[in-house]
């Protein structure tokens, strides 16, 4: 098929890539691609091979998106379904999913909003979340930032700031060895912190569990 040719019922799409740009934009009801790209069709998925190239692959809105690159930069435009994005270096960057799953050694992770669940992995890089249903992210030397949680929260760094604004009554998990840690909830929330003596709190709706090695911990009410 030439890639410039729409494809409707199109539900799935792979894009293979090794140092290429890959812009993605989740819109619409149909597939094409511009861009010079091996193409297949295999009933309702489309796999992409980009190779090194820059290519921007038009999906159907809700699709479910799954991208590999070695060093190239991933980019999702629009309302996609579940995104899995695998990098190493290359900067990955999601504007709205369903579900999403980042993987990345150095690139940085950049999510405007998830539906649902938000799992990011990195090694050395900064993670962003505006908004998302729950989370679960993890890098060794990098930030994390998540600005509006409603849903459970799991967050891990050695040398790294994690900063969490949840949006209601949901339990926190928040570690880091050198960095500092805060977690804020609305004022009408009552949480209770795991470490504190006194667990005879009735009032209280959900559970956090925050600890620095070396840095500061702070948990209030916004």
């Amino acid at each position: 098929m030439s890639v410039s040719d729409e494809v409707e019922h199109v539900e799935c799409v792979r894009v293979a890539a090794s140092s290429g740009h890959v812009h993605v934009v989740a819109r619409g009801d149909a597939f094409h691609v511009h861009g010079d790209a091996d193409v297949r069709i295999d009933g309702r998925c489309a796999t992409v091979d980009v190779g090194s190239r820059r290519v921007t692959v038009h999906v159907p809105e809700g699709s479910d998106v799954v991208i590999g690159t070695s060093s190239g930069r991933i980019d999702v435009e629009g309302a996609a379904g579940a995104v899995a994005a695998t990098s190493t270096s290359g900067r990955i960057t999601i504007e709205r999913a369903r579900s999403i799953d980042a993987r990345t050694s150095s690139g940085r992770v950049e999510v405007g909003r998830c539906e649902g669940e938000c799992r990011v992995a990195s090694t050395s890089s900064r993670v962003t979340v505006d908004r998302c249903g729950g989370a679960d992210v993890s890098t060794s030397s990098g930030r994390i930032e998540l600005r509006d949680v409603d849903g459970l929260v799991r967050a891990h760094c050695v040398s790294g700031r994690i900063h969490i604004q949840m949006d209601g009554a949901h339990d926190a998990e928040a570690e880091t060895v050198s960095g500092r840690v805060e977690i804020s909830y609305p004022p009408d929330v009552q949480y209770r912190r795991a470490d504190d003596s006194d667990t005879d709190r009735p009032e209280a709706t959900c559970t956090v569990r925050a600890h620095s090695v070396s840095g500061r911990v702070a948990v209030g009410n916004r």
